[in-house]
């Protein structure tokens, strides 16, 4: 017939074939969408994370429950995502690249060194395992709340009182925390004051009454009962502590290399706000 000879017929007839191709493949792919395998290795995995979890091996009825509550995760997954529900969601985003982060994390091994490699690595960094100098100290409390403005002139007065022998035990104000404290740190002394208050402190001598001396409270008269002074670490006790320090750094090296290779497959663009 000359109607199946006509070019516009052909082009029909093949727009037809394609829209129909097209509508048999989407319900194919449908369908495989809602088709949930759980494999014997999943299962596995599962059963291995819920022993893991509840401190002995699954029963028939606990697999049961495992698979049922994999399969009802797999399904709110798959329908979520047919929504659209994950895109642009910042938590989303965030777990991805955390799972992605533990993916790159487990990757990144390190190798046991050799004993001269490690105190080579040790010396190279010796001052991560000294022990910390360590203050003991007595303080002296003034509330700027009770003082206000006089509050340095009250410090003043009290500290000449101390100078003269007076009880310090009977001055200043009640603290809220300890009034006497035992070898303690500059950063635990941070902790606890501000660190303008443990730098301060830290440069004082032994046994005289400072002059006073501000922290996040108000203002202290501090002496310093004892210094313990800074110690040098030696390498054979500590052996074990430098081992994992080093096999920390050394996966911390590979996990950036690996995310530094990763970033180096993209091409990154960023646009300016006009």
């Amino acid at each position: 017939m000359k109607i199946f000879r006509d070019p516009i017929t052909h082009f029909v007839l093949i727009g037809l074939a394609l829209v129909a191709m097209n509508h048999f493949w989407n319900v194919w792919q449908g369908e495989l969408g809602r088709t949930i395998v759980v494999s014997a290795a999943e299962i596995d995995r599962l059963e291995k994370i819920w022993a893991g979890t509840a401190g002995r091996l699954p029963t028939g009825e606990d697999q049961q429950q495992i698979i049922d509550q994999y399969v009802q995760e797999e399904m709110l997954v798959r329908e979520a995502e047919r929504l659209g529900l994950g895109d642009d969601d910042t938590i989303i985003r965030r777990r991805l690249a955390q799972k992605m982060d533990f993916l790159v994390s487990d990757d990144a091994k390190a190798d046991d060194p050799t004993d001269a490699e490690l105190e080579r690595w040790f010396e190279d960094h010796r001052e991560r395992f000294a022990a910390p100098e360590m203050r003991s100290f007595t303080h002296v409390y003034f509330s700027p709340e009770k003082h206000g403005s006089r509050i340095e002139a009250a410090a003043e007065t009290a500290r000449a009182r101390l100078q003269s022998g007076a009880e310090w035990k009977s001055l200043g104000d009640p603290f809220i925390q300890k009034r006497s404290y035992a070898a303690v740190p500059e950063r635990e002394v941070a902790r606890l004051f501000g660190p303008e208050f443990a730098a301060d402190i830290f440069k004082l001598g032994a046994g005289q009454w400072s002059e006073p001396i501000g922290s996040a409270f108000g203002l202290h008269l501090v002496r310093i009962e004892a210094i313990d002074r800074a110690a040098q670490a030696q390498f054979a006790p500590i052996r074990a502590a430098v081992l994992a320090a080093w096999q920390d750094e050394q996966r911390s090296d590979a996990k950036r290399a690996a995310v530094d290779a990763l970033i180096g497959k993209y091409k990154v663009v960023v646009e300016k706000a006009e």
